[in-house]
């Protein structure tokens, strides 16, 4: 295999060679070099040029690489591939076919694979930006950003190998599910899933699932969502077939803190697929009841269609924009006489809303909004 060593940053190696249990020489900086020891290995010592113009840099980046590579008993290329995610969280989601390893696996499913990454990293993604155990939609512009800064990495051996990685400072933004932690919004992300897959795993095995759902709906920042449920369930295969394994390789620059417990590896068996699916189903329907009966939203008036009565006051329907975390709903409900006054002066008044409380039926728009319980005008 022909690689290109020259094209590698020093400091990357430096910091690879760290995480593996390498302690730099200070006093080495001052020859222009790194110089790395390793106290388990004692008789072995790293050193290549601090400065990649060096005249035998890359000479010296192959020899250092091919000495990790030996005594991590592992290939060049596995070294390369280390170092080219040394700043990403990677996860590798290998599926395990029972009735032939080293076999194929349907177009189809590869598809149906590829998407339950991308679900879960954005469902975990708006559960850091705003836990809850339901989202209606995955839509939100910052978990669609760091889709698009995740990558598709080459598969590896096994059955199937799906890898992707993301770099761990990719966005500057903060979430909420670990407020105590100082978290980059990809670590918070990569972590959400850990936590959750670690947690449906274990309540499987202790047969504990019904708890574990009592606690997610009773949760302020629930780290499990029917969206994350789903995204596990676009794993199963159609003859029920396939273990799923979900390896985690955090971002070297950036280690995971010891009081944080995480799995490096889990394993989700064929037969945990329905019992996740049936988690999926009571956090949906739980939601989306709740939802029915608890949704409040700000909005603006878009048209007054009222009607004069008798006693010379205007009431009847309004057309409302509901303004969502990511979208626009057109909805139409019926107002009182005092509740259309209020509907009038947002209506002409810039800056100002309406905050309504209501149960927004199903159906194309503009969509139902009845059983209205408060109607409050918000002024500029």
């Amino acid at each position: 295999m022909s690689l290109n060593f020259q094209h590698i940053a020093p400091t990357d190696i430096r910091d690879l060679a760290k995480s593996l249990g390498w302690l730099q020489l200070p006093e080495a900086i001052a020859d222009n070099l790194y110089v790395l020891n390793n106290l388990a290995l004692p008789k072995r010592q790293l050193v290549f040029p601090l400065n990649s113009d060096a005249p035998d840099y890359s000479e010296s980046v192959e020899i250092v690489l091919n000495k990790i590579a030996e005594i991590q008993n592992k290939s060049i290329g596995y070294v390369m591939s280390e170092l080219n995610e040394l700043k990403d969280d990677t996860l590798r989601f290998k599926v395990v076919d029972a009735r032939n390893e080293n076999s194929f696996i349907p177009l189809s499913y590869a598809v149906a694979a590829i998407n339950g990454a991308k679900e879960m990293f954005l469902s975990a993604a708006c559960s850091v930006l705003k836990p809850q155990s339901f989202h209606p939609r995955l839509s939100r512009t910052e978990a669609q950003e760091l889709v698009e800064k995740s990558k598709f990495r080459h598969t590896e051996k096994g059955s199937f190998v799906l890898k992707v990685s993301t770099p761990v400072n990719a966005m500057e933004l903060q979430g909420n599910i670990f407020p105590a932690e100082n978290f980059p919004f990809v670590r918070q992300t990569t972590l959400t899933i850990n936590q959750g897959l670690t947690k449906l795993v274990t309540a499987i095995e202790a047969d504990t699932l019904t708890q574990l759902v009592d606690e997610i709906k009773n949760g302020a920042t629930p780290e499990i969502s029917s969206n994350l449920c789903k995204a596990v369930t676009n794993f199963q295969e159609e003859h029920n077939d396939f273990d799923l394994y979900v390896d985690f390789t955090w971002a070297s620059s950036l280690p995971v803190p010891a009081n944080i417990s995480t799995r490096k590896i889990i394993k989700i068996q064929k037969d945990y697929f329905s019992r996740i699916d049936d988690v999926r189903r009571e956090l949906r329907d739980t939601a989306q009841e709740k939802k029915k009966q608890e949704d409040v939203f700000m909005a603006s008036v878009e048209r007054l269609d009222g009607e004069l009565g008798n006693d010379g006051n205007r009431s009847g329907e309004v057309i409302l924009n509901l303004l969502q975390e990511d979208e626009i709903i057109k909805a139409k409900t019926i107002l009182s006489s005092a509740q259309y006054v209020e509907a009038d002066e947002a209506h002409m008044t810039s800056g100002a809303f309406i905050r309504i409380k209501g149960k927004l039926n199903p159906g194309n728009q503009p969509r139902n909004l009845t059983d209205v319980t408060l109607f409050e005008l918000i002024r500029p």
